[in-house]
């Protein structure tokens, strides 16, 4: 076994390649030295974003290697956090919570992501979205299901990528009725 990893030029699959950016990935099916953990690699241009996602068999460590960037995290009852990180700092993710990696910078940003299990399951929101009819979210929300049409059926994973413009709030919070 050997303890040493080609992190991002692996050639399989677990390096992806966005047009926001990059993703890459070791675990015990790259790199079988990993027991226990698995580390992640993300590297954002400028508006992108990281998917929404959740980690049902792990927590999560991110550091930000450079640039800057924002972590969003809820978590039961509506428990959120917005967390501005920039280079050197760390954020935690508790498993389980949905969480997402925003570059809101005018560099790239670059995270290293850490998880307590050597084969972490992710569920991305745009592949829970597109389980649900959208007669089933209309229906639950109370509006035409021609809203949700526009939702991808496929995984996103890295989005976005446009600039929010200065005078935009960076975080709209709705109010529940």
């Amino acid at each position: 076994m050997s303890n040493m990893h080609h992190f991002r030029n692996t050639g399989d699959k677990a390096f992806k390649a966005f047009a926001g950016g990059n993703f890459f990935k070791a675990n015990a099916s790259n790199f079988p030295a990993l027991a226990g953990l698995a580390v992640q690699g993300l590297d954002l241009a400028p508006g992108a974003v990281r998917e929404p996602h959740s980690h049902p068999n792990a927590n999560q460590l991110d550091y930000c290697i450079s640039g800057r960037g924002v972590v969003g995290i809820v978590g039961p009852e509506g428990e959120t956090h917005y967390l501005e990180l920039e280079a050197g700092d760390i954020s935690f993710v508790p498993q389980g919570f949905l969480h997402w990696i925003e570059n809101r910078g005018d560099e790239p940003l670059s995270f290293l992501v850490v998880l307590s299990h050597e084969q972490p399951l992710t569920v991305e929101l745009s592949e829970m979205l597109a389980g649900v009819p959208n007669e089933t979210l209309a229906n639950m929300y109370g509006i035409s299901s021609s809203v949700f049409e526009r939702i991808p059926s496929r995984t996103v994973v890295i989005g976005g990528g446009q600039p929010v413009a200065a005078e935009e709030p960076r975080y709209a919070m709705v109010a529940a009725e």
